[in-house]
């Protein structure tokens, strides 16, 4: 088996500016915009799900691990049970370390279409 890692340069996008490319994306009402509190403009997207059952959890887990190493880029994952929640930043932009890129509202589209796939919701 082969896996081809795809790695992209990430386009910083100022956190003043996310909530318009949020709803742009159909994320507004889904993932949060957590600002840093050591007062920099940096930030992260945080979304909490729950699944209907423990297999479904990580049936939807094993989805974003196999997407987030195909494109070289993870998230932050805390879980337990059928709860689960996830944090994405960009750590190694240049201009501002650990904060919100392109490339992470392109992975929070990606992990909404496995939510609805795991938890039985429709889009």
């Amino acid at each position: 088996m082969f896996n081809k890692i795809v790695r992209v340069a990430a386009r910083g996008i100022p956190l003043d500016e996310l909530p318009v490319q949020l709803s742009k994306a159909g994320l507004a009402s889904l993932w949060l915009v957590q600002r840093a509190t050591n007062g920099t403009d940096t930030g992260k997207l945080v979304r909490e799900c729950t699944f209907p059952d423990f297999e479904s959890t990580w049936g939807f887990l094993t989805q974003v691990s196999m997407r987030s190493h195909l494109w070289g880029h993870h998230p932050t994952i805390t879980t337990t049970y059928n709860k689960v929640k996830l944090e994405l930043a960009t750590h190694d932009l240049e201009q501002q370390p650990n904060s919100v890129s392109d490339v992470d509202l392109k992975m929070a589209k990606r992990i909404e279409k496995y939510i609805h796939m795991y938890s039985g919701s429709s889009p």
